[in-house]
């Protein structure tokens, strides 16, 4: 493996961003092979998304779409209800304003998850590195929560 280094992330992926981006799609693949694979797919989804805002979040809407999927997978274990709650609201009428991007959005990156031995440990790196990025994300958390409980009114 080369140096490269994913521009979005910092994750240290053979061809940079589309290195990543093809480790993101070898893992949603695997998603459709196992349903333990696919437990975790959303919360891996979600954090992928919030490393790499400029292609995932550009509006408003998308931004608080993966924000707040974050959250459901994080404070809320990932439940469906919630999930779908999210969804609801997000295709309605919602005026929603972009928070401020910030620079760092965590010290593990999919490069962190690749590499597991087992699906187990795939899930258990799956949620360090959900994790990791919501912890990065804590300036807003507060908007993020908002947002979920304004879905789930």
């Amino acid at each position: 493996m080369t140096d490269d280094r994913c521009p979005d992330c910092g994750a240290r992926v053979e061809s940079g961003r589309e290195g990543c981006q093809a480790l993101m799609d070898q893992m949603r693949a695997q998603s459709f092979s196992d349903l333990r694979y696919a437990s975790v797919i959303d919360l891996a989804f979600d954090a992928y998304c919030m490393q790499h805002v400029d292609k995932y979040c550009r509006s408003a809407k998308s931004y608080a779409a993966h924000l707040t999927r974050l959250c459901c997978g994080i404070e809320y274990a990932g439940d469906p209800n919630v999930y779908a709650a999210i969804q609801k609201w997000l295709n309605g009428k919602v005026a929603l304003e972009k928070p401020s991007l910030l620079t760092n959005l965590g010290s593990m990156t999919i490069a962190d998850v690749q590499d597991a031995a087992t699906i187990e440990e795939h899930i258990k790196r799956v949620r360090a590195w959900a994790e990791n990025v919501w912890a990065a994300y804590a300036v807003q958390h507060e908007i993020a929560r908002a947002w979920v409980k304004a879905a789930l009114e």
